[in-house]
């Protein structure tokens, strides 16, 4: 069994290997498909700016939790549940977890866990307490990224866990009633933390992700660990490995990343084709003009009969409103930073949830949607420089680049 036992750790390391190395592949589609195909997204009449960073690429994430760890052995009263009289098999810990987000899929963590463990059986009028170390490397596979694609502003994670670790633990074995000391295993014996026994773990289990906002979450927990022997409450007899197991409520925060690491997107490989656009010509009136139109203008008010002041009033406002921008005849580059169907987004909370300029941000339509661009730019590379810019810099992972043509958004880069 023991043999067992080591393919078993040999299989997960193999996993957590293969899923550090097709994680960007697998993150790479999801972005790419999003940036290619917008008007794709769910029409939540809700959507909101992101305000989650559950499986936000680069997140760093720390843990604090606690909660029961229940024994699953030879000594036990009952096969699933804990006793609480006649020496009590409720026992609790405590778990500190550090957590670097790889991708929108898998994470990786680190786990120390400190907690004791109980086990009585009344026939054998016998019980154990044990003080448990526990280190562990383990890995959440984001089952909603995976099953449902990414989706920045998901607010809750389920989460399957896996992984291998270590542990050092001290067991004591008691008679039941008298309390009278009948073995002791660990405590200066083994080859653990100050001499604790030290043994192998394989766990796995699952997990929910709530997130109030971009740093605070609630995380509940719940995973089986199998030991590879039988000598945790000191009886070897059934089952070949001894399991318990730790579930746990507590807080994540999530820190703020640099997005120093993250690997560029390009759009889809047809939209890399990119064919010289047309020359940008502003239109700007001069002077001259604008006055010529506006004597034109009065000299039509005066002669005009008075029957139709209201249209010729209306001609007025129409020549002396400015142009805020200039009109552009060719084609123009754009980053696409967000989009909501039916509804408007406020530039000022845009511009505050990713510290841009709300002056800069550009609000159009298309499809159905509510499209938020920024930045005007006469060619492809210039564009993807910002758009660059606006993921690392400012936490907008999935912006992606689109195109204008007298100020209507093309379907497909040219």
């Amino acid at each position: 069994m023991k043999e067992v036992y080591t393919k078993l750790s040999h299989l997960v390391l193999i996993f957590f290997v293969t899923a550090l190395i097709s994680n960007y592949s697998i993150a790479q589609t999801t972005y790419s498909k999003q940036s290619a195909k917008p008007e794709s997204r769910p029409k939540k009449s809700s959507e909101t700016t992101p305000s989650y960073s559950g499986s936000s690429p680069n997140a760093l994430r720390l843990s604090v939790s606690f909660g029961p760890t229940l024994f699953f052995g030879d000594v036990k009263q009952y096969k699933y549940y804990p006793v609480s009289n006649y020496e009590n098999e409720w026992k609790f810990g405590g778990s500190l977890m550090l957590e670097y987000q790889i991708g929108p899929i898998f994470s990786l963590r680190g786990q120390a866990l400190y907690s004791e463990l109980a086990g009585t059986r009344r026939e054998w009028k016998k019980y154990f307490n044990s003080e448990l170390i526990e280190f562990n490397l383990n890995t959440a596979i984001n089952l909603n990224n995976l099953i449902g694609g990414y989706r920045a502003d998901r607010p809750w994670n389920i989460n399957l866990v896996v992984g291998v670790g270590l542990l050092n633990y001290n067991t004591t074995v008691y008679e039941l009633g008298s309390n009278k000391i009948l073995a002791k295993r660990g405590f200066g014996n083994g080859t653990g933390i100050d001499g604790r026994t030290l043994e192998g773990v394989l766990m796995g289990g699952i997990g929910f992700d709530y997130h109030f906002n971009k740093n605070w979450s609630l995380r509940i927990e719940t995973a089986n660990r199998a030991l590879n022997s039988d000598l945790l409450d000191n009886h070897a007899n059934g089952f070949k490995y001894d399991v318990y197991n730790h579930t746990s409520i507590g807080f994540s925060y999530t820190f703020k990343s640099t997005g120093k690491n993250i690997r560029m997107v390009p759009e889809a490989e047809s939209d890399l084709q990119v064919v010289e656009p047309d020359a940008l010509i502003p239109v700007e009136p001069t002077d001259k003009s604008d006055s010529e139109g506006f004597n034109r203008v009065i000299d039509v008010l005066e002669l005009q009969p008075k029957a139709e002041p209201e249209k010729i009033v209306e001609e007025v406002i129409v020549k002396e409103t400015p142009t805020p921008k200039p009109v552009y005849t060719g084609t123009e580059y754009r980053v696409q930073i967000r989009a909501r169907y039916g509804r408007q987004i406020s530039k000022q909370e845009l511009a505050k949830n990713y510290n841009l300029p709300a002056a800069e941000i550009m609000e159009n339509t298309y499809n159905g949607y509510y499209i938020y661009t920024i930045g005007s730019y006469s060619n492809y590379d210039q564009a993807a420089q910002r758009r660059n810019t606006i993921r690392s810099t400012h936490g907008v992972y999935d912006a992606f680049i689109v195109a204008f043509r007298n100020g209507e958004r093309l379907s497909k880069l040219p």
